[in-house]
């Protein structure tokens, strides 16, 4: 195994023990803020130094981990998430037969939820699961009517081509999140189009081979054999947009906290660490420390991702005839 490798298997398990470490001493992210410590500021006494008010810089380096890890692991399960599901609708041509009274309480609701999204920082969370269940349910519901086939994969392109239009920069400025949720549900709903793009080329490739019309005529069913064989080539495919788009939230979770927006007021992370370093160039330590962990952590996701693709076995007929 090659030592850049194994460097980046450390790191990211020191990053696991740190996560341990900080849940055992309750440094959750926006939790409690970072308070001063005992030594004076800038003091070289504590273990990586201490910063210009005397906080301890490896506890701040520690505070700052379930930070990155809150905001990128869920925002990229979210985003993987929507990417399948949508590529997987747009390789079938699934245009479902709905009622009209349906269509109508989705449309409702959406426009609702859409005039009040820039006040959607003032509502509880609550309130907004409510929302969003309502609008589910009044997809799910079988209510009775006149029946309308619903153009789907049109609706799912549009979607699309509005996401790629507005820059998500724009958005995050416009709405300004103030919490992790609302953040999480911003980056993870508009940052898989790239990957359902990938996804629906590798699912179109696969439904379209004789190998899986052969095991479809056998009777098999589709969800058991797209888990079961389509599962490694789709992670194959998207194994280099998975690195991309999960170092792009690892950086970006740094830049907004170097920015100091789109994130709770008592946040604390690699990002703040960095801002205010760089405020105190003589402390060089202060802002060195926080910079190399956002890189070495970048850095460990790519070399990782590459390596496993190397190693993962290409899926092909053989694997659907075994």
């Amino acid at each position: 195994m090659k030592v850049s490798v194994r460097l980046s298997q450390l790191w990211l398990t020191l990053l696991m023990v740190g996560l341990l470490i900080s849940w055992v001493l309750d440094l959750q992210p926006g939790r409690i803020p970072f308070l001063a410590g005992h030594l004076p500021p800038g003091a070289e006494q504590a273990l990586l130094g201490t910063d210009h008010l005397g906080r301890n810089i490896a506890l701040g380096l520690l505070h700052g981990i379930p930070s990155i890890l809150v905001l990128a692991v869920p925002s990229l399960l979210l985003s993987l998430l929507l990417a399948i599901a949508t590529a997987f609708l747009l390789s079938r041509n699934i245009r479902p037969r709905i009622s009209m009274l349906n269509v109508v309480l989705f449309l409702g609701s959406s426009l609702l939820i859409l005039a009040s999204f820039p006040w959607l920082s003032a509502f509880p969370n609550g309130l907004l699961f409510g929302l969003w269940a309502f609008v589910l349910a009044a997809c799910l519901l079988p209510l009775k009517g006149p029946k309308l086939r619903l153009p789907l994969p049109e609706f799912i392109r549009l979607i699309q081509l509005i996401l790629l239009s507005i820059p998500g920069i724009l958005l995050l400025f416009s709405i300004n999140p103030n919490s992790y949720l609302e953040l999480i549900v911003l980056l993870g709903g508009t940052s898989w189009v790239a990957l359902g793009q990938f996804s629906e080329q590798t699912m179109l490739k696969f439904f379209n081979s004789t190998e899986y019309q052969s095991a479809e005529a056998t009777g098999i069913p589709i969800f058991r054999i797209a888990t079961r064989y389509l599962s490694p080539g789709l992670l194959h495919s998207l194994r280099p947009q998975l690195a991309w788009l999960l170092a792009g939230f690892i950086v970006l979770e740094g830049s907004l906290g170097y920015l100091g927006i789109g994130l709770p007021e008592k946040h604390w992370g690699w990002g703040q660490m960095l801002r205010l370093g760089l405020l105190h160039t003589e402390l060089w330590w202060s802002w060195l420390f926080p910079a190399l962990c956002i890189l070495f952590t970048v850095l460990s996701v790519f070399v990782l991702l590459k390596s496993g693709q190397k190693r993962q076995e290409l899926w092909g007929a053989s694997t659907l005839n075994s």
